[in-house]
């Protein structure tokens, strides 16, 4: 529908566990809509368990946390 209105969209990008699309608002605000892969429900549900203990890593270190490491297992070479 955005595209049938004039608007520019990138996307879809596949994150592993949901995929996005990417476009402007008016106001030339970047948004992003995402929208889960219901095949990697496991995969969200491990995301889910350590959200908050990513988000505590991340206030203390500024570092990307390792808590989620196995979402990347397989862009790192790690995948098993």
């Amino acid at each position: 529908h955005l595209e049938t209105q004039g608007v520019d969209v990138l996307g879809v990008t596949d994150h592993g566990m949901f995929h996005s699309i990417y476009f402007f608002d008016p106001n030339g605000h970047r948004l992003e809509l995402a929208c889960p892969d219901p095949d990697e429900t496991s995969k969200i549900a491990q995301a889910e368990a350590v959200k908050w203990a990513m988000l505590e890593e991340w206030s203390v270190t500024k570092r990307a946390p390792k808590h989620a490491a196995f979402l990347h297992a397989k862009e790192l070479g790690t995948a098993q």
